[in-house]
């Protein structure tokens, strides 16, 4: 990663003890070994492990025939006369568009770094705090439609069974595996039901833009998210335990499962000292259905 690093490093320098002259970039020319090569070692008389304050002290100017020797001999030249053997030489990161510090950024490297694309609208929904990563990775498979239900399948293989295993009723698909599906369906709604009210809604493509959008408080938000991620990624595992010959569950025991999963997690969550965290347990079990008496 040498060759990157360079593009956003340069030194300011001072007494030149510690700048190598040829493979730093210590002027506006660039790194000088890679502008004019081994050729301009010869020509500037030069070692090639020269420091800056070697060439300040004892190089002495030559008259070259191409320009951009001329140019580098001129940049010495300002550093002789502006240079101070007082001060020690300084690292600068590149932090943005002619904009130099002495310390080192990640994040603005990165931005420098990176190509930039449209603003994903539904990844916040997906990406969150307290989040839990497997469980955001399944849903981001999910939303990009990438998982390979039953429809997915017949594409390479013809003889697959399309079918939704959990129904036994249409050919599988992400918008019927969540939550079209009478199974998933019964599972969603025992989970949300009580925090959507009369938002309730199965269709895949609303759930995925109230996870976005900003309707409801922090903590019902939060509930909701992640609600969303553990149901997708259970009844995920669930699909794959059926096809792979494993005993079914009920939607009211594996319902039963996710709930659990949720309120192991907002007790771990509750500790990070956020408000609409501290308060999550407590709304989620407001929330929960009460079952009616028989």
């Amino acid at each position: 990663m040498r060759s990157i690093a360079r593009q956003f490093l340069k030194v300011e320098v001072g007494n030149g003890s510690q700048t190598s002259f040829w493979h730093e970039v210590w002027s506006q020319i660039g790194c000088l070994k890679e502008v004019v090569g081994d050729r301009g070692v010869i020509a500037l008389g030069i070692a090639n492990n020269a420091t800056m304050a070697d060439v300040i002290s004892n190089h002495r100017r030559r008259r070259h025939r191409q320009s951009i020797l001329n140019d580098i001999e001129d940049e010495i030249d300002r550093l002789r006369i502006g240079g101070s053997a007082d001060i020690d030489d300084v690292k600068l990161w590149k932090w943005g568009e002619g904009k130099y510090l002495s310390k080192f950024s990640s994040k603005r490297t990165w931005q420098q770094v990176r190509n930039e694309h449209q603003t994903c609208a539904w990844s916040q929904g997906i990406w969150f705090p307290q989040s839990t990563p497997k469980y955001s990775f399944m849903l981001w498979i999910a939303r990009r439609n990438r998982l390979q239900t039953g429809d997915k399948m017949q594409a390479w293989n013809v003889s697959v069974s399309t079918e939704c295993v959990l129904c036994r009723g249409v050919q599988e698909t992400c918008k019927h595996l969540f939550f079209q599906c009478p199974y998933s369906t019964e599972v969603w709604e025992s989970l949300v039901k009580g925090l959507l009210r009369d938002d309730f809604t199965t269709d895949w493509d609303d759930i995925g833009e109230m996870v976005c959008g900003r309707n409801y408080p922090p903590t019902e938000m939060f509930l909701i998210r992640y609600s969303l991620q553990a149901a997708v990624h259970s009844i995920w595992r669930e699909r794959n335990g059926r096809r792979n010959g494993e005993e079914p569950k009920t939607a009211a025991i594996l319902s039963k499962l996710i709930d659990k999963t949720i309120r192991l997690h907002l007790l771990a969550v509750k500790a990070t000292g956020q408000a609409y965290l501290e308060r999550s347990l407590c709304t989620w079990f407001g929330t929960r259905q009460v079952p009616n008496p028989t």
